[in-house]
């Protein structure tokens, strides 16, 4: 026959394999050649097999076939072989049945099977079968290695009989009564090996609700149960060490004998012994436990290094010593008499300070061998006696350094200082900061926990200008420096700091850190800022226009202050005794309307001329004058009078929406304003504004934060100040001459000039521009600028004062 096998015929349902019979029965395609490849030599082998046997005539072969489409099919073939007269093969009748998903699903079954195999071999658990007859059918090798039993010589074992009585057995009896049995303890195998398990047996019912057999799970606890007693042991020595640490006003004595008494229960000693080293390390202060009675009670034995014997070969040797022998003869000298022969196996651990040994630990006669965690445990241990010592030794110093920081640390934190340790990288991390930073409104974990650093409280316009001064004095190799800046507190309030630091260097000269403290001074601030109201106002010819430009910009000064957020001024007519409000700020047009003008009999009128300011809560206020202003909101308020050499010349009412009062430092920068808007009505009053001397002009301009420069009529710059050359980086050479329109951006002359109103500002008038300022590099700052025009140097000239809001490049 042809091992190709053509077809003479084949039905037509062949098509279901994407093939057409005539394909196959023409010789195009050979059945051969839809045989799976890897199957086509075991078929065509097994084919022949069966030819050459005379007697078959019937055969069944199962293999893969391929469709048309690639698709692989499982098929059995069941064929009749047809001979001629000879006895020779003439063809193959057969039909070819498709049990592909039959196959897929037999094929399933063995991979879950085989899965299961590897579940069950190699789970971390014992796994143990047995059947309804108590005999043993299968075991994994985890349950094998428990056993202490090769798994041949476990298989077939008669559980029940395997078993002696006792709670293991019970377990098991429990699955031939249809329940689940738990067992945990102690189990010895037949070899004799000795362990902690953890079994659960459970019955194996059939579908019939009849017992087939059982199924048991087991754990080795030995090496857990181990670890355990380690954590405990653990667990032992902390609690020791916590007692021990407890027992700060115990004496050296007692603190020595409870740690060899610890020592000793901790390893599960017989006795323990513990020598400090004393006078130049020769002589060795000898404790014991249990305690012994001697002849000199309360105080311990002493004896010699040389001659300590066994007590001295960890010192010699600096290391500790484990002997789990008995002491032959040699080893036993100068040890106690009472010891001798007695010492079956010991620990010497030497007690180290550093490189130096100070003290000796022994612990003796263990029932077991002494090992590496007995060592840990006690050396840990007589560590922490150790320290404990050294600390009972220091602690009249160290009670002392706690008393005086104690001391120190509510001085700092009831002081208006708050002390920083900064780190020198940019914008200074914060490394300490005192408790009272929560003046300001931050709590120390702000800074400490890296969620904000130093930098980030320091106002944007002063933070390049504090960045610098700092550089600066690491350049220079400053040990000390001071500066002023202003911080915003955690609600957004603008305060000045007053900051007064050192630098420190580490041994080779480099910067490890900044220790400094910062003191707020806003209201010292405010107060000397004040000095400038007036100086703005030199020069100025006496009129009602700029004395009210006076009053307004007074109290916008005024409105800084903490805890006010609203006032009035007003004029106090000398001959009548009338007060005419000036300027008010704050305050709704119709509270304004009602307190605009005060007759002298009036309880307002009253408040004013007392001789002294009057601070109030705004509900005695309303309740005094018996109106209802109460829709103005107002919560406390204060009404100062204005004197100039005892004469009352002007009044201020201030008052805040959100305080219940004006605090007391506040009222006495009030009070500093007062008296020296006193002085600048009457000057202004009786026409006798002085000018100031050039030279102090100057060095008061220099000392101010606010741009300065001052023009001729024809706008060339004639003068300038500090903070304009630094700010706008140009020299004093650069700055003579020049145009002022220069100082603006290029292509906003005319915007600035609209804003200048000369007519104006000549009648004595003032007026602000808004454009920015240009820097000599043409970067851009932000500025509000305020123009009028004074006496400098005798002549008229036009004055500009710029106040940068922040520094920001544009």
């Amino acid at each position: 026959m042809d091992e190709r096998w053509p077809v003479e015929w084949v039905s037509e349902n062949v098509t279901q394999l994407g093939y057409t019979p005539e394909e196959l029965m023409s010789g195009k395609i050979d059945y051969a050649d839809i045989v799976h490849p890897e199957d086509y030599i075991k078929i065509n082998s097994e084919v022949k097999k069966l030819v050459q046997k005379g007697n078959i005539s019937y055969f069944t072969l199962v293999y893969r076939i391929v469709a048309r489409s690639g698709e692989v099919k499982y098929v059995t073939e069941r064929s009749l072989l047809k001979r001629d007269n000879e006895g020779n093969i003439a063809r193959y009748q057969g039909i070819i049945i498709d049990n592909t998903e039959k196959e897929k699903a037999e094929n399933t079954l063995k991979d879950l099977e085989r899965k299961y195999r590897l579940i069950f071999e190699r789970a971390p658990l014992g796994i143990l079968c047995f059947d309804e007859n108590n005999k043993i059918i299968n075991c994994n090798a985890v349950c094998a290695k428990i056993i202490s039993e090769p798994k041949n010589k476990i298989l077939g074992i008669n559980l029940l009989k395997y078993m002696e009585e006792g709670p293991l057995k019970a377990a098991i009896d429990l699955v031939f009564l249809g329940e689940s049995g738990q067992y945990e303890g102690e189990y010895t195998s037949p070899k004799g090996k000795r362990s902690v398990i953890k079994a659960e047996f459970s019955p194996i019912i059939s579908e019939d609700g009849s017992l087939i057999g059982g199924l048991g799970l087991i754990q080795d606890l030995t090496e857990f149960q181990r670890t355990e007693e380690k954590i405990h042991l653990n667990e032992a020595r902390l609690e020791a060490l916590l007692e021990l640490h407890q027992r700060g006003n115990s004496s050296v004595s007692e603190i020595a004998e409870f740690a060899i008494e610890k020592a000793v229960r901790l390893t599960h000693s017989e006795r323990g012994y513990l020598g400090l080293l004393k006078e130049d390390d020769n002589i060795l202060e000898i404790y014991e436990w249990p305690v012994q009675k001697t002849d000199h009670e309360g105080k311990p034995r002493t004896d010699p290094v040389s001659s300590a014997g066994m007590w001295g070969e960890a010192i010699r040797e600096r290391e500790p010593i484990v002997n789990n022998r008995p002491l032959g003869p040699e080893q036993i000298k100068g040890i106690k008499p009472d010891l001798e022969g007695k010492i079956n196996r010991y620990i010497n651990i030497p007690v180290m300070d550093g490189d130096q040994v100070v003290a000796v630990a022994t612990v003796v006669n263990k029932s077991e061998e002494y090992d590496s965690s007995d060592v840990r445990q006690i050396t840990l241990l007589f560590d922490g006696m150790w320290k404990l010592i050294q600390r009972k030794l220091a602690d009249e110093e160290i009670l002392e350094t706690r008393r005086i920081l104690k001391v120190l640390e509510s001085v700092i934190n009831d002081s208006p200082a708050v002390v920083f340790m900064w780190g020198p990288e940019k914008d200074w991390p914060v490394k300490f900061v005192s408790k009272n930073i929560e003046h300001f409104g931050y709590s120390v974990a702000d800074f400490l926990s890296g969620k904000m650093i130093y930098g980030d409280i320091i106002h944007p316009a002063d933070l390049k200008k504090v960045r610098e001064e700092v550089a600066r004095c690491y350049e220079e190799g400053y040990s000390d420096f001071s500066q002023e800046y202003r911080i915003l507190t955690k609600s957004g309030e603008v305060r000045w700091v007053d900051e007064r630091t050192l630098i420190h260097h580490d041994q080779h000269g480099d910067i490890d850190f900044l220790q400094g403290i910062i003191v707020d001074i806003t209201e010292r601030k405010q107060a000397n800022n004040f000095v400038q109201i007036e100086s703005d106002f030199d020069g100025v010819p006496s009129s009602g226009d700029n004395l009210q430009d006076m009053f307004e910009k007074t109290l916008d000064f005024v409105l800084q202050i903490k805890a006010v957020d609203c006032g009035a001024i007003y004029l106090v007519d000398g001959s009548q005794g009338y007060f005419e409000l000036m300027a008010y700020r704050g305050l709704s047009e119709k509270f304004a309307d009602n307190i605009s003008h005060f007759d002298p009999n009036t309880i307002q009128a009253k408040l004013f001329t007392t001789g002294y300011p009057v601070y109030k809560h705004f509900s005695e206020i309303s309740a005094m004058i018996k109106e209802d202003l109460d829709y103005e909101g107002l919560q406390a308020m204060g009404f100062i009078p204005v004197h100039y050499n005892d004469k009352l010349v002007a009044a201020i009412m201030l008052g805040s929406h959100r305080e219940l009062e004006i605090p007391a430092n506040s009222r006495n920068v009030i009070d500093t304003i007062a008296g020296q808007l006193g002085v600048i009505v009457t000057r202004f009053r009786e026409g006798k504004l002085v000018k100031k001397n050039h030279n102090g002009l100057q060095d008061l301009f220099d000392t101010m934060d606010d741009l300065i420069f001052i023009m001729d009529m024809g706008g060339l710059v004639i003068h300038t100040n500090h903070a304009l050359q630094k700010y706008l980086q140009y020299s004093k050479k650069d700055l003579d001459k020049m145009d002022f329109l220069e100082l603006f951006p290029p292509g906003k002359e005319k915007e600035v000039l609209e804003s200048i109103d000369i007519e104006g500002l000549i009648s004595g008038n003032s007026s602000r521009c808004y454009v920015p300022l240009m820097k000599k590099d043409h970067k851009f700052i932000s500025a509000d600028t305020k123009f009028f025009v004074g006496k400098w140097d005798g002549r008229e000239a036009l004055i500009g004062i710029s106040r940068l809001s922040f520094e920001e490049p544009v």
